[in-house]
């Protein structure tokens, strides 16, 4: 069956970087992608909780098997300004390193991207924001996710905030972003705080259920977003609260955010992501947290126009409601619900002191700097629709 919004004659194009290697200890890969490649020295991207932690011992292990010079570079922090990632091209510049090796979230794994363009071409870093403005390839990359949320690992994204611009996202999206191997190791997971564990979870699911409902979804996105929904409704919980306990939940989860990764770079996103974009910009939320309050209402908001793909999520997510519409609203819930055990909360006013007099601010900023999203959402939005949203959420 065709499930595409798009004629059965259209002709779809998959983006995807060179090489994705999954499963426990794929980290090893590393090894043999050096040898191959000839690389004499590297640079770790990442920052300093997950250097402290130890968790990018396992990439230090492959590169020195294969007599890579390692050179680390630890000054990634949650929403990184451009500064940041003209930082990281200074340190990449100044050890000559010619391997970028990102390792975290998505902070670590966009700063790492855009430093190994940045190395390679005379262009100030402003003039690469947007689309397609990177001007050729950057210097070899690999990306080792270790949180299952992002799917930055095999995105052509970077999102950093602009500080000559009030710290508003900037995104630039590029080809030449893609990084040369994806190491998706499920086993740099097992160390990930319950909190963290859930944010980045839900940030996994609200790509998913964006890209299965976006209005440039194709066939192959769609396998893509069902199956990390159903992943993810499976084995949320588990990798949450059982951790390192559950290798089997954390194993699915990992794959379940990579594949969710894989279907929004392909589809677009929708108003969830335009929506949280003011509460990270004015009051710091993190992307996962926000995401996962304002999903269930988004969700809410679309099922008149997506009645049947609504109601799929639901089955997915294991409800068990009767008629389409009551499914429909049902995925809205069981979201909720995922939202409740996970110690999430599934409204604003939870989430800190936010002024409810702000919200048609809040909703300028969405159209300003997020109007792509907004249009990829299924059910048309004005911005007096996104003001009564976030009342709504409230």
């Amino acid at each position: 069956m065709f499930n595409g919004l798009g004629s059965i004659d259209d002709t779809f194009s998959i983006k995807s970087p060179n090489d994705i290697r999954y499963g426990m200890g794929a980290t090893d890969e590393l090894k043999r992608f050096a040898a191959r490649h000839g690389i004499e020295s590297a640079l770790i991207v990442t920052d300093a909780d997950i250097a402290d932690a130890g968790a990018t011992a396992p990439v230090c292990d492959a590169l020195s098997a294969a007599s890579v010079d390692i050179h680390v570079f630890d000054g990634v922090t949650p929403e990184p300004k451009l500064r940041l990632a003209e930082q990281a091209t200074e340190a990449l510049s100044k050890v000559d390193a010619d391997l970028v090796v990102g390792i975290g979230g998505g902070s670590c794994l966009d700063t790492a991207k855009l430093a190994s363009v940045l190395i390679e071409h005379d262009t100030p870093i402003r003039e690469m924001l947007g689309m397609d403005n990177v001007p050729g390839p950057g210097r070899p990359t690999v990306l080792v996710p270790t949180t299952a949320g992002t799917g930055s690992e095999v995105t052509h994204i970077g999102v950093f905030a602009d500080e000559d611009d009030g710290n508003n996202k900037k995104v630039v999206y590029s080809e030449h972003l893609f990084c040369d191997l994806a190491l998706v190791d499920p086993t740099l997971t097992r160390s990930l705080p319950p909190a963290i564990a859930a944010a980045t979870g839900m940030d996994a699911l609200s790509h998913a259920i964006e890209s299965y409902v976006s209005t440039l979804r194709t066939p192959m996105t769609d396998v893509l977003a069902r199956r990390a929904i159903e992943l993810i409704g499976e084995n949320l919980r588990q990798a949450v609260h059982q951790g390192a306990h559950n290798d089997e939940a954390r194993y699915r989860m990992s794959l379940a955010a990579t594949m969710a990764g894989q279907a929004f770079v392909n589809s677009g996103l929708g108003a969830v992501h335009a929506l949280t974009y003011p509460l990270g910009v004015e009051y710091g939320i993190g992307h996962g947290r926000a995401n996962a309050v304002l999903l269930p209402h988004v969700m809410r908001y679309n099922v008149l126009a997506e009645p049947d793909r609504l109601a799929d999520i639901a089955h997915l997510l294991g409800s068990t409601d009767q008629t389409t519409l009551e499914q429909a609203r049902g995925a809205a819930d069981a979201v909720a619900a995922l939202n409740d055990d996970m110690g999430i909360p599934n409204q604003l006013r939870e989430l800190g002191d936010i002024d409810e007099s702000e919200f048609e601010a809040f909703a300028d900023v969405a159209f300003e700097y997020s109007q792509h999203n907004i249009d990829r959402n299924p059910r048309s939005m004005s911005r007096q629709d996104a003001v009564e949203l976030f009342e709504n959420a409230y």
